[in-house]
């Protein structure tokens, strides 16, 4: 009796496994984010054993020019006439969902009511009255006080900016420059946000709270490379904390003027040699993820109306990788004396082309 009843126990199982089998194949490409990637989860997860890596890389890859270009159209469409962009609710989400990774963030209602005030609270320039027989006088500023604000991107360009103080002396040798490098490696842009109005101590040294030193500028750098997830919520997180820099810069001082910096790209090939020596795939997500964050705050920069120092799409090499040439041959992270010098020089550029130096 027994063995009779093996061949109906068997047949029972197989029907049994099949629509296990369909409800397992139905889930073998779930939706990834740039932190699973990151942590490496998917070499852990047999469902997403199928997703190669190249495949995985040209997603990546196409993801990424969707965020340029959604980058590039809010310059057209975003906050046109201080309106929100009527935005299609299909054409993101759908080309988002093929890529099986999470979308650049849009800007909440609440975070574009905070931009609009920061954009309509500058103030006209207080004009004194002249001699007599003269017209109303602004007298000459002569005094900069400029500090940036970063992690270790910024702090490798040296304590006193020497690239950027040599270029604001060429073009304003009448003035007197005071440069302040607020940069501390490992740090997230809400450490950043900490050290506006809190002391804060690197490298063996005490740094005031920034505002309290009263800069006239102050550069704010991505921290692209000190990034969270890929995950939409910790894109909207760096955007949310940039508009938060940006208000609490301004709620101590409207004369303050404030520069958005994106610093040099990462180049996946050579991610970290040296001092991580991370695997190929490693380097590859983190470069990817870093790139994401830095087109991000160029995308927060656009919609914002900031001035924005774009040193990321200069250091591009053909490949649209970050240039070799710009990143330090020492640690492969850090910009090379060629990079401090883009970086300096598109900070300088900013700087002339918003009339920022009276």
């Amino acid at each position: 009796m027994a063995k009779k009843l093996l061949p109906i126990v068997f047949i029972a199982l197989i029907f049994f496994a099949i629509p296990l089998n369909l409800s397992f194949a139905q889930n073998i490409n779930p939706q990834i984010t740039f932190g699973d990637i990151l942590n490496n989860t998917y070499q852990h997860n047999s469902r997403l054993a199928p997703l190669k890596a190249l495949e995985k890389q040209k997603k990546i890859k196409a993801f990424l020019a969707l965020i340029e270009k959604n980058g590039q159209e809010s310059l057209k469409n975003f906050y046109a006439e201080g309106k929100p962009p009527e935005t299609d609710k299909n054409t993101l989400t759908d080309n988002v969902a093929g890529y099986f990774i999470t979308p650049v963030p849009t800007l909440a209602p609440r975070l574009a009511q905070i931009l609009a005030q920061i954009n309509s609270s500058s103030i006209p320039s207080v004009q004194l009255p002249g001699s007599i027989g003269q017209g109303d006088v602004i007298p000459q500023k002569s005094n900069y006080s400029i500090a940036i604000l970063g992690d270790s991107m910024t702090a490798t360009l040296g304590e006193n900016l020497p690239h950027l103080a040599t270029l604001l002396q060429n073009e304003y040798p009448k003035h007197k420059f005071t440069l302040l490098n607020y940069g501390q490696g490992s740090t997230s842009i809400e450490d950043g946000l900490f050290r506006l109005t809190n002391p804060t101590k690197y490298l063996n040294r005490d740094y005031p709270p920034l505002l309290h030193l009263q800069p006239d500028i102050i550069i704010v750098e991505s921290f692209a490379y000190n990034h969270w997830s890929g995950l939409l919520n910790d894109l909207n997180r760096h955007w949310l904390t940039t508009v938060n820099i940006l208000e609490t810069i301004k709620n101590y001082s409207k004369d303050i003027e404030i520069i958005l910096l994106a610093t040099i790209s990462p180049n996946p090939k050579i991610y970290g040699d040296g001092v991580l020596n991370w695997p190929n795939d490693l380097k590859w997500d983190s470069a990817i993820t870093t790139k994401a964050y830095l087109q991000n705050f160029i995308n927060f920069a656009a919609s914002a109306h900031q001035p924005l120092a774009d040193a990321y799409n200069p250091s591009l090499n053909p490949q649209g990788h970050g240039d070799p040439g710009f990143i330090n041959a020492a640690d492969h992270l850090h910009p090379s004396e060629e990079g401090k010098q883009l970086i300096a020089r598109k900070i300088f550029e900013t700087i002339k082309a918003n009339n920022l130096i009276k």
